[in-house]
């Protein structure tokens, strides 16, 4: 790094420095290349050298358990930097983009479920049914509440069975079903995760609602094994951090927030909540 006599940086290589806004501690922070794994409108999402997944996400867009949030600004500098490099590296301090540094700052947060919280299934139903939103495999959200025949869910909510009769569910074939980078069911998935870890009586066995001998490269992309592993360590985003946490009074407004995520993945989300709770209520009901 040139710097002039007086041990300052030059003013034109200073300008290139940037700082995330906000990261998440649980993020992966090996040092070493990185390999880009795809983008879109609000999410640049990069694989580092033993194959984690790390995104950027621009500041209006929240934050997952594997990434920075940075500005607006320093989102479109990258989205138009990254595709075409092969220079990109995960330092000590942060991220280097050919000539843009990108600090990794010191605002760090743990996006971890704690528990002793839970959605209810009465506002989540009503919720919903006022939803045209579409999921990845199942048409809309509000004819998927109207519908009487879940047929369709059994092979879902047969391994979910498994799992709250105290076996070992096997998602195999059924994880990394549906289109996009997280596909429909993964997304489903992180949502009954998410459920299982809010509740106090069920935290304790929620990671073994995703067995560790499900190898989820194999049976996904890259970036959705990313996001599953943090949620079977009960890492969740902002969005969904936000929804399990929701008071009744402002459960619409963060269900809502949630349900703008990707094209697909939000709904998806709200989807495998919702089969888990009412699961969750037939079980007791028995």
């Amino acid at each position: 790094m040139w710097r002039r006599p007086d041990g300052c940086l030059d003013q034109a290589e200073d300008e290139m420095i940037n700082e995330a806004l906000a990261y998440s501690l649980s993020a992966p922070s090996k040092q070493g290349e990185l390999r880009f794994a795809g983008s879109g409108s609000k999410a640049i999402n990069f694989l580092t050298e033993d194959n984690k997944v790390l995104t950027l996400h621009r500041s209006d867009a929240g934050m997952s358990p594997s990434g920075w949030s940075v500005s607006a600004q320093v989102f479109n500098q990258l989205s138009t930097l990254v595709p075409a490099t092969g220079n990109i590296r995960l330092v000590s301090h942060g991220m280097i983009v050919n000539d843009l540094h990108l600090r990794k700052g010191g605002n760090g947060v743990w996006l971890k479920a704690l528990g002793g919280s839970s959605i209810s299934l009465v506002a989540l139903t009503d919720f919903l049914s006022k939803q045209e939103k579409e999921t990845g495999l199942y048409g809309s959200l509000l004819e998927i509440i109207k519908d009487e025949d879940k047929t369709s869910f059994y092979p879902i909510l047969a391994q979910l069975y498994q799992w709250f009769d105290g076996k070992t569910p096997c998602w195999k074939g059924i994880v990394g079903a549906g289109p996009g980078l997280t596909p429909s069911h993964d997304d489903m998935l992180v949502g009954m995760l998410a459920c299982a870890y809010s509740q106090h009586d069920l935290k304790e066995k929620a990671h073994k609602l995703l067995p560790l001998s499900l190898d989820l490269d194999y049976w996904t992309t890259s970036v959705s094994a990313g996001y599953l592993e943090q949620a079977r360590n009960g890492y969740f985003s902002v969005a969904l951090l936000d929804l399990i946490n929701a008071s009744p009074n402002n459960f619409s407004y963060y269900a809502s927030r949630l349900l703008e995520h990707g094209h697909y993945s939000g709904a998806d989300t709200l989807l495998g909540i919702w089969l888990f709770l009412n699961l969750q209520k037939v079980i007791n009901t028995i």
